[in-house]
């Protein structure tokens, strides 16, 4: 495909941050944009960002690199990914180039949703100390009803930053007991945002655990696995969706599941390259948002390319959220087959 114009403007995040999203033209007439996102708690392997104002600049630098030649993925990320940029200017043309040849992606498997449902620690009522609480879900209109349902039962309806339940008065164990009574057939998955306590026992009932630990404590997280080898344990702020540290992950036996986030890459063929990684050493897939999003939903489209096994899109009460969803029940309604005449 060959590009034949490249602009970039700042627009708001869902914290009110700013954030850039990047508009490619290419010599057919088509446009294509794409916003980051950024996360509210970075992990210090990520790739670095820049200023929103500086990210505009360097994708500037960017613009004069790669118009009037053509580009696939793969030849555009390393062009872009050779120069220190951020990851944030980076992924804007990255993602606006997927978008664009990605705009009929036929696929017959989609993911699992882990639909979060309650949020603390960062992101919501400090007295809750995992971040999130989560159940697994086969689709979007369940995810849907079962969200409803939740939201029966909770008086305070205070949301937190990803759309999910943080009322006031909740704490860990009053969150697990509400879910396993209300949802005593779900799987439970959470995001522990390393704050595994040593006298913390898994409950009944969890299937996975997001970041037990710290992203330096590799023996405690082969150690983690070992003595729970039924459960999922996933990494992400340990991982950071760089291939490197998750063949570490996999060669020490640390997880059996990985977070994938392309801004903490940089690229779209970055990230893939850590989905091929992560596949190539038996790992699960759960390809996810970030704390700070946009409206705008691509991640959708490259969890499905990547043939993601879950997804992580947050809970049903922000907007930002919502349009991932409606995103993926899109693709799920065009891959069904149309009413027939009788």
């Amino acid at each position: 495909m060959k590009i034949i114009n490249l602009s970039a403007y700042k627009i708001l995040a869902s914290m009110g941050n700013e954030t850039v999203e990047a508009k490619l033209i290419f010599d057919n007439g088509q446009a294509s944009m794409a916003s980051v996102p950024a996360g509210i708690s970075a992990g210090k392997y990520e790739v670095k960002k820049s200023l929103p104002d500086q990210a505009i600049r360097e994708i500037g630098e960017i613009r004069e690199r790669i118009i009037g030649r053509e580009w696939t993925q793969e030849t555009l990320d390393r062009e872009i990914s050779n120069h220190n940029f951020g990851g944030n200017a980076t992924l804007a043309v990255s993602a606006a180039f997927f978008k664009a040849s990605h705009q009929n992606l036929a696929t017959s498997h989609f993911p699992k949703l882990m639909l979060l449902l309650f949020e603390g620690a960062k992101h919501g009522n400090p007295n809750i100390k995992f971040q999130e609480f989560m159940i697994i879900e086969d689709s979007v209109e369940q995810a849907r009803a079962d969200f409803e349902q939740m939201r029966s039962h909770v008086l305070e309806q205070t949301v937190g930053a990803e759309g999910g339940f943080s009322p006031e008065s909740f704490n860990n164990e009053k969150i697990l007991e509400l879910i396993v009574q209300v949802f005593p057939d779900k799987r439970i998955a959470i995001d522990m945002a390393g704050s595994f306590g040593h006298d913390f026992k898994v409950p009944e009932g969890i299937f996975s655990v997001e970041d037990p630990f710290d992203d330096e404590s590799w023996d405690k997280w082969t150690q983690f696995l070992a003595q729970n080898p039924k459960l999922q344990v996933v990494g992400d702020d340990l991982t950071v969706t760089n291939p490197q540290r998750i063949k570490k992950a996999i060669d020490l036996k640390a997880i059996n599941a990985v977070i994938i986030k392309p801004n903490q890459n940089g690229t779209i063929s970055g990230a893939m390259e850590a989905v091929k990684a992560a596949r190539d050493g038996g790992l699960k897939i759960v390809v996810s948002h970030r704390g700070e999003e946009t409206d705008d939903d691509w991640i959708v489209d490259f969890a499905l390319a990547a043939r993601a096994d879950y997804v992580k899109f947050g809970g049903m009460d922000r907007g930002e959220r919502v349009a991932k969803y409606n995103r993926l029940l899109a693709l799920q309604n065009s891959q069904s087959p149309g009413p027939t005449n009788s």
